[in-house]
Order: structure tokens, then C-alpha cells, then sequence
């Protein structure tokens, strides 16, 4: 089903109508997504096949954050040249491709760089999606709309492990990658053929919206809590079954069962934090939040048996609460001129920072020291930057 070209004819009265092309960029969002974060199920595999160390292993993730981030920045010149509906089958046909040509490489170096372009071909996905659900979805209808394609990447934190878990019972984690860029691959094909294709124009951002953007003093403090919103969530996520086998002796299908448990609150706490915002004051919610995260965060490094376990569902559930409110202020930022600036340049830069950079920091910790002082001090520093940046008149003004 093709919905007619044209942005007020594209546009969809009704939410029901629009579902199938929705659905559609949700599964796509969602593939991407764990195309992303499938390696943290497989990081014990991957070390073990490779030889290499807690930082070596850690550092993936920063490979993939890089090219996602360099993916962001750029994404709205390839729209510009071959349109929303092409960069959306070239974010997927390429992710599926990087998937199967890492699932070949067995040195470091070539995983690294796969990984890299992994994240760029993902990351191009995020400002077309998002852009079409625009255009698909009525005004009346946005939040909604935005609300069922925000389902992927928390179903994505659950489903991925239980893959894992799954094909590893009884093929390698070559087979994980092969299979998920095949789907990949398959699903760029559908999208080509049946998605949306209404005519939408992207437009990048220029010199003085980022001045403006930069010159304010709650972008910087965006920035930290965001970096650390993430590592609070996709950061030690990314760490944490490695965590779970090596350090507690955890079997990788028990670990990655608990992990993926874990994060089922993911689904529906976001909606809990979003109510906390609009009676709060989303720019009070954020200190609170991550403060709590970091504070529940500390144990992850202290406690072993069943304290452990009880923690490692807790600390999930309080910190997926942190991003209702971060994007709401975030969306505030520099007013109706240079608002889309400042997402551009403080997501993609949180990303790198919280999901790439700590994640290999904790790796290179649990080298010297351990996993378990890792997860503690990343603990430790979110919930002190908490206090320090969650404050402020201007960001408690949200």
C-alpha cells in the first residue's frame, strides 16, 4: 500500500490509517536498533574467539557510536541528494550488509572498522524516520505516533539477548550477525517497495542556529546529563552480561535471559517518567532521575547473588525515565529558530560520549582493576555530575 505524493495529500487524518507505514518504520527502527546492540550479548563470545581484553572488547562499542554520531551529523546532506524514503533503504540495506561481512572478519581491526561503518549505515535511518512519521501522522496524532515508534529500542533491549540466547544454544555467533543481516536486507527490500514515499525536504542546519545553540548555558548541561542519561542505560547495558559471566560466573543464557528481564520495564516506564515531567517540571525530573540511576548504579559493583540481581532490574527501570524529559527540554533549546540544532548536536555527541566512550572506559577499568570497580565508579560520577549539572535556573525553568 503507497500512500500519493505530496505533503498536505501524504499526510494521514487518521492514526488507524497510517498504522501499516508506521508499524513498518517501527520494524525498521527496530532492526536497526538491535543491529547496534546485539554485540553486548555477544561481547563475551567475541572476546573469547578473538583472544582479547576487557578494554579491547569495550572499545566496540565506541567504534559503533562513532560512525552513528558521524551518521547523525551527516545524515541531512545524503537526504538531501536521494530523499527521506532512499536514505531509509540505505540505512538498512547497508547495516544488514556490515552485519554479514563483520560475522566474516576475525581480527580486531577489521571488527573495528565493520563496526564503525555499522553505525554509520544505522544512523542515517534516525532523521528520515523521523521525518516521515511527520509527514505520515496528523498533528493531532504526533505524540502518539511518536510514541509507538519509540517502542522499538526498548523492545529492542529485551528481544536481543533472547536471540542471542537462543541461536547460541546451538550455533556461533557468526550465525547471530548472518541471520540478523539477512532479515535486514530482506526488510530494506519491503520498505523499497511499500513504504512511504510523500515528499519531504530536508533541510540541514546552518551557522547561526549553532552559535545560538552553543551559546547557552543549558545545552552544556544537556549535554553532560544526556551522556550520562545514556551510559545509565545503553552504556552499562552494553557491559553488562559480560560483567554477569566473567566476574559472577553467570552462564551467558542465564545472564542474557536476566538482562534481557531486566529490561522488559523499559516498555512502559518511559510513560511513568513522562508523567513525572508534566507534573514536576521536566528540567527538576532530570537531576532527580539521574541521580537516583547513579545512585542505584553503585551496587551493581558491590553486591553478588541475589542483592545483585534485585538491583540489576531496579536500576534499568528508574533510569529509562530520564528521557521523556531530557527530549523535552532538549526540543526548548534556542527557541523555534535553532530548537532541531540543538537535538542534532546534543544526541549525537551523547550518544558517542555515554554509549561508546564510558562503556570502554568500564572495559578498561575491569583490566586494571575490574568490572565491578567499573560499574561503581560509573555510578559514583553520575550521581555526583547529577547534582552539579541538574541544577541551575535556566534548565529548572522546563
Amino acid at each position: 500500500m503507497k500512500c500519493n505524493s505530496g505533503v498536505d495529500g501524504g499526510r494521514n487524518d487518521s492514526l488507524r490509517t497510517a498504522l501499516p507505514h508506521l508499524l513498518l518504520l517501527t520494524s525498521i527502527f527496530f532492526l536497526t536498533f538491535i543491529a547496534r546492540v546485539i554485540f553486548s550479548p555477544l561481547l563475551p563470545e567475541i572476546e573469547k574467539n578473538l583472544g582479547i581484553d576487557h578494554g579491547a572488547a569495550g572499545s566496540l562499542f565506541l567504534f559503533i557510536s562513532f560512525g552513528y554520531f558521524v551518521s547523525i551529523l551527516l545524515s541531512s546532506k545524503v537526504t538531501e541528494l536521494i530523499g527521506h524514503k532512499n536514505t531509509i533503504v540505505l540505512s538498512v540495506f547497508s547495516t544488514g550488509i556490515m552485519l554479514i561481512l563483520i560475522g566474516t572478519f576475525e581480527t580486531l581491526s577489521a571488527i573495528r572498522i565493520g563496526l564503525f561503518f555499522l553505525g554509520y549505515g544505522a544512523g542515517l535511518y534516525l532523521q528520515s524516520g523521523l521525518a516521515t512519521i511527520l509527514a505520515l501522522v496528523s498533528p493531532a496524532h504526533v505524540a502518539r505516533g511518536m510514541s509507538v515508534h519509540e517502542l522499538a529500542p526498548n523492545l529492542g533491549f529485551v528481544i536481543a539477548p533472547l536471540m542471542c540466547t537462543a541461536i547460541l544454544l546451538y550455533y556461533s555467533y557468526h550465525v547471530v550477525l548472518y541471520s540478523l543481516g539477512i532479515l535486514l536486507i530482506c526488510v530494506a527490500g519491503i520498505y523499497k517497495v511499500r513504504g512511504y514515499n510523500g515528499i519531504m525536504q530536508a533541510k540541514g542546519m546552518d551557522i547561526e542556529s549553532i552559535k545560538t545553540v552553543l551559546r547557552l548555558l543549558p545545552f552544556w548541561q544537556m549535554l553532560v546529563l544526556l551522556s550520562l542519561g545514556i551510559c545509565s542505560t545503553l552504556g552499562l547495558y552494553s557491559m553488562l552480561p559480560l560483567y554477569l559471566i566473567t566476574e559472577h560466573g553467570m552462564e551467558k543464557e542465564a545472564a542474557n535471559t536476566l538482562v534481557a528481564f531486566s529490561r522488559m520495564s523499559s516498555v512502559f516506564m518511559p510513560l511513568v517518567g513522562g508523567w513525572m515531567g508534566d507534573r514536576i517540571g521536566n528540567g527538576k525530573v532530570l537531576g532527580y532521575i539521574l541521580f537516583t540511576a547513579g545512585m542505584l548504579t553503585i551496587p551493581l559493583g558491590l553486591l553478588s547473588g541475589i542483592p545483585l540481581l534485585v538491583f540489576v532490574v531496579l536500576q534499568p527501570m528508574v533510569a529509562v525515565c530520564f528521557f521523556p524529559s531530557a527530549f523535552a527540554v532538549l526540543s526548548h533549546l534556542g527557541g523555534s529558530a535553532a530548537r532541531g540544532t540543538a537535538v542534532a548536536l546534543c544526541v549525537p555527541v551523547s550518544f558517542l560520549l555515554g554509549g561508546g566512550v564510558l562503556p570502554m572506559c568500564i572495559g578498561f577499568m575491569g583490566d586494571y582493576f575490574s568490572l565491578a570497580v567499573g560499574f561503581s565508579v560509573v555510578g559514583v560520577v553520575t550521581a555526583v555530575l547529577a547534582l552539579i549539572f541538574g541544577r541551575g535556573k535556566q534548565l529548572l525553568a522546563f
